[in-house]
């Protein structure tokens, strides 16, 4: 029991700073970057935060991790991502006012095939719902029939049996009035 509580002690001790210690590997990976001195991917990198991930030697969720709150579990790394990001989309050096015009709209360029993909992946999903409700719809309605064909069976069987418990009541109020019984045809 005493080395139990000893290795529980110790696990509690090791994730209290896990968090730290996980912030701290992504910033010293942005650093690296940073400086172009990566050690575990290749120079000429794409900023992407797969890339990021692979420097610092964390799994891709730890960095695109969100908390309940809907918020990022390490913003400040994310938000220093993305403007060191922004910043080499957009360092290429510019001898004049065309090269600067040619820099912003291929800026502009990448951000609408970000966005252009992201409506195309909406569209999709939207598809997939439409295409689910109608194959529900077409679900339902074959239910409903099925529904009413079973509905008309049980009139029909109703109807059969109150005919013959009719008949037999008559047959029954015959014998006891000493009557002959009805003969059908």
């Amino acid at each position: 029991m005493r080395t139990l509580n000893r290795r529980v002690a110790a696990l509690r001790r090791y994730h209290l700073d896990r968090t730290a210690r996980t912030r701290s590997k992504l910033l010293h990976a942005l650093d690296r970057m940073e400086n172009g001195k990566t050690c575990v991917i290749a120079p000429g990198f794409a900023w992407t935060k797969v890339s990021l991930a692979q420097e610092a030697g964390v799994n891709i969720n730890t960095v695109v991790r969100k908390i309940s709150a809907g918020g990022w579990a390490f913003p400040d790394v994310n938000d220093r991502f993305e403007k060191l990001k922004r910043e080499r989309s957009r360092s290429v050096t510019v001898s004049n006012v065309k090269d600067q015009a040619v820099v912003e709209l291929r800026c502009e360029v990448q951000d609408l095939r970000k966005e252009n993909r992201r409506l195309a992946l909406e569209v999709n999903r939207i598809g997939r719902q439409i295409i689910d409700e109608r194959n529900r719809a077409d679900r339902m309605k074959e239910y409903e029939r099925q529904n009413t064909s079973l509905r008309e069976e049980i009139n029909r069987i109703r109807l059969v049996r109150s005919i013959k418990a009719r008949g037999k009541d008559c047959e029954d109020g015959a014998s006891q009035t000493n009557r002959p019984p009805l003969i059908r045809k």
